[in-house]
Parts: structure tokens; sequence; C-alpha cells
């Protein structure tokens, strides 16, 4: 499994993330992504990851929290993972 390190702005820790699906909507690239320490909770959270820019050969992600962008894209990403319930 892909994954990706990921560092909060507002406290400068690093996380890393196992990407469980990626999507190209409306021209724009999405992740869903856990922390790879809970993969193997029965209760997870999941992170819909947005690439904003590139920075270099690094991607820039930022974590989607507008409803209007977050539903759809969501139910899409969540579509091509079958091996994982999520809930929302």
């Amino acid at each position: 499994m892909e994954t990706i390190v990921f560092t909060f702005e507002e406290t400068g820790e690093d996380v890393e993330f196992a990407i469980l699906s990626s999507l190209e909507y409306e021209e724009e690239t999405y992740l869903l992504a856990v922390e790879k320490d809970e993969l193997e909770l029965d209760d997870m959270t999941a992170y819909v990851l947005k690439a904003i820019s590139l920075d270099g050969e690094d991607v820039i992600y930022e974590i989607v929290d507008d409803d209007d962008e977050l539903l759809p894209v969501s139910e899409k990403l969540m579509d091509l993972v079958e091996d994982i319930d999520i809930d929302m």
C-alpha cells in the first residue's frame, strides 16, 4: 500500500498516511487516506486530501473540510474501496 507523509501546519507534526484510493475529479486530485498506525483498527478515521500545489518533486495536500466539496468526492473515493467499510 502506498503511503505519504503529511505535516500538520498547526502542530508541525509529521504523520504517515496509507492511501486507500485516489481520484481525479473536476480536474483536481484527491486521496482517501488513513493514518498508517490505524490500519488494523476497527474504528479508524479517514481523511480526504486534495492536491493543491507542487513543491519541487513533492505534492502539497490539504484536508478537505468544505462539505460541498467533501461529500461528492468522498462518495466517489469510497466507491473505489471494496474491502473497507467507512461511515460518514
